[in-house]
This record gives C-alpha cells, structure tokens and sequence, in this order.
C-alpha cells in the first residue's frame, strides 16, 4: 500500500526533526561550553558594543555575545554582523543545505558523477559499501585492486565519507606498504574510502611547501540572484605535515584577495589569534600570489549550479603543474566559518541581512 505524500512528510518532520534538534542541542552545548573556554582572558565588550550588537540581531533572533567578543579580539575589529559559529551549523546552514541529501551528496566516491567536466584527482579504487570498484564504478576484486595499486608509486587513501579536517588521511608507498595497503582493502570496519595518485601541484604553490598539497578554500552562495563568492583563503601545510590543516595545528591560512593575491598576513593558531607575515619556511606572504586563482572562481561558480540542493559550499581546489584547476573537495554541509571570519570579517559581508532575512523568514513581499 502507498504511503500518501502528507503521511510521509508528517513522519519526516516528526523522526527527521526529533533527531535534528537533538543534534543541534548537542553541538550549541559543546559550542558554548568551548566559547566560554576561549574568552575568558579576552576584553570584555563595551556597553555601546553590546547595544550594537542586540539592535543588529533583534529582527532575528538572540545570541550569546560572547561569539562576537571572540571576533572583536581575534580581527581587532568590532563589527555586530559576525555570525556565531552554533547558529551557522545550527541554522543557516541547514536552511541553505539539504540536511537529508548531505550525507549520500558528500561522498568523494560520486564526486566524478556530480561534477562532470571539472577535473579531479585521478582515482584509483574505490570502496564503496565494502566493495571494491575501479575508476569507472567496474567492480574488481582485491587483485585487481592491487594491481591498480602497483602501478603508482604513492597513492593517498581517504574516508570518502566525513573527512573535513583531514581526518584518516593516510599516504602509502605502493611497494613499501604494499602489505597495509591490503590490509586497509580488506578491512571491513572501512567501507568507504577513495585511493586516488598524488596531485602534482603547480610550482608556486609547490614553492611555499612542498611536503603539502596546498589547497584554496572558496566558499559560495546561491541566491535568487546567482552564484555569490564569499571569500578565499589559502590553506598552506607547515613544517613536516602533509596536511593543510590549521585547526589540527598542521598549517597556516591566509586571505585572498580578489586579484589572487595573498593578504599580508596568515593564522597558525585560530584560538590565540597567533598570526605571521611569512610561511614558517621563510616564504614572505605578500610575495605569493595563488596562480590560475580567475579559473578556480569560474570553477566553482559552475559547479555549485551542479547541485541546488545545496546552495552554500566550501569549495577546496589545488592546481596541477599544467596549470589546471583540480577539485579536492566540496564541503556542502557544515563548513567552518571561523578561519574565514578572522580573516575576511563577517562571514556573509554585505549580504549579511539579505541572508538572514531569508533565513528567519523576514523577507517582504
């Protein structure tokens, strides 16, 4: 028997939107549990600050000013359109993102179907579901895998699920690590992962860090009006890391600007505000300028018109040594702001009150 169209939507809000508040009130406790951690040392807002802030947020809704005192120390300035980092995940992102779709979308092992035309990494195996599949989706068994594998020297293995932050990211010599590259195919506790070659970077990103694949953050966001680019940052690896990850404090990000130029500075430490002028390896900041960076903007542009459901996207893109743009990975579901505020300032900029407006549903007809 059908189940009716109201049925099923009355079941979707009520299991769907039982499990999602009890998600968002885990994260707002451990967001604001961590928060108060981080201000504790930090200047205190003056009273024409905190007026400020209550005016510019009573249209929509209340918030816990301290997220504003963290941005007010970290930039040095004071502006009420800071977003607090619990009511992006909690909130806005899931107004702008499918929730349902966002976790069989963000799946590195279909990104070749999502996003035809932009090239990507080469994949070797895929493991999806416990079984194993070749570039083109063909399903192989473990000694064809292996050969696969035997061809390339080194070979990068990541969860094709849940990987922000550069989580189980592992690299492997092919010959070398030929047992463990097995054993991580056979594995049943991983049932999904992507073995892809080593991206050959261009050599000015190559310069600042070589050990690292040196990636750039854009984020987008579809509106009635179009694709709007947010802001741009380039995330560098540091020291002996091979991951360009600054909040596992295994690099440094820097600023954009629209020309693709670096900003003058970069963070290595988000949660002291801890900020340098040049790589730790001695490359000057302003010296750097991210090549084929008007690409990567037409890139992204086109792909976020791949995937509606999903309208604001943290983009990560490299560019290989023939200068083509590379996509790594689309973040379409709870990107982090913070880097990006510290750097770039509101998250939203000017399209901060038109996004919110949407958002609490203040919008005039």
């Amino acid at each position: 028997m059908a189940v009716s169209k109201k049925a099923r939507a009355l079941y979707f809000k009520i299991f769907d939107g039982v499990e999602t508040a009890t998600a968002n009130a885990i994260m707002t406790f451990q967001a604001r549990r961590e928060m108060k951690r981080y201000v504790r040392k930090m200047p205190r807002l003056t009273s024409e600050q905190k007026k400020a802030v209550r005016k510019f947020w009573k249209p929509y809704c209340r918030i816990d000013s301290d997220w504003i005192r963290y941005y007010t120390f970290i930039t040095g300035k004071f502006d009420p359109r800071y977003i607090p980092d619990v009511l992006q995940h909690t909130r806005i992102d899931q107004h702008f993102n499918s929730r349902k779709l966002g976790y069989g979308f963000n799946d590195k092992n279909y990104y070749s179907l999502l996003f035809p035309g932009i090239k990507q990494p080469v994949t070797v195996v895929r493991k999806i579901g416990g079984f194993l599949f070749d570039e083109t989706y063909r399903q192989i068994d473990l000694t064809k895998a292996l050969e696969l594998l035997a061809a390339r020297p080194e070979v990068i293995v990541k969860p094709s699920q849940e990987s922000g932050g550069g989580r189980d990211i592992r690299f492997y010599d092919t010959k070398a690590d030929a047992n463990e590259l097995k054993k991580v195919l056979l594995d049943k506790s991983e049932k999904n992962i992507i073995v892809q070659d080593i991206v050959r970077q261009h050599h000015k990103l190559a310069k600042m860090h070589p050990q690292s694949l040196n990636t750039v953050r854009i984020y987008t966001l579809m509106l009635d009006d179009g694709v709007h680019v947010l802001s741009a940052s380039l995330k560098m690896g540091a020291n002996d890391s091979r991951i360009d990850n600054v909040e596992r404090e295994s690099g440094i990000i820097a600023g954009i600007k629209e020309g693709g130029e670096l900003m003058n500075f970069a963070y290595y430490d988000l949660f002291s505000g801890k900020t340098t002028d040049r790589h730790p390896q001695g490359m000057l900041l302003s010296e750097i300028r991210v090549p084929s960076y008007e690409r990567m903007i037409d890139t992204v542009k086109r792909a976020a018109q791949y995937i509606g459901n999903f309208k604001l996207v943290g983009w990560d893109l490299s560019v290989d040594e023939n200068k083509e743009v590379i996509l790594i990975e689309a973040n379409m579901r709870k990107g982090g702001i913070g880097p990006i505020q510290c750097m770039h300032g509101p998250f939203y900029g000017e399209l901060t009150e038109k996004v919110l407006n949407e958002v609490f549903g203040k919008n005039k007809e």
